[in-house]
């Protein structure tokens, strides 16, 4: 496991608690994974940007719902 790809899932896992959810999703892929939460809403934007740290966030809708999902940083 990369040590970007073990960030990921640490983050990963404290989002899970904040957003108080039994699971989320990790996509993992040779150049780049992420992980999928599905919410409902996002009640505390602030302390959720604190929790990705300077990983990347991303917000989608899909069928009433919303999807945070989180990125692995890029290596260069």
């Amino acid at each position: 496991m990369t040590k970007n790809l073990q960030e990921l899932i640490e983050k990963a896992f404290d989002i899970k608690v904040f957003f108080s959810l039994g699971s989320y999703e990790l996509h993992h892929y040779e150049d780049g994974s992420y992980v999928d939460f599905y919410v409902l809403k996002v009640v505390d934007l602030p302390t959720l940007i604190h929790l990705a740290g300077d990983l990347e966030l991303k917000f989608f809708a899909e069928n009433g719902r919303m999807i945070v999902r989180l990125f692995e940083r890029e290596c260069y």
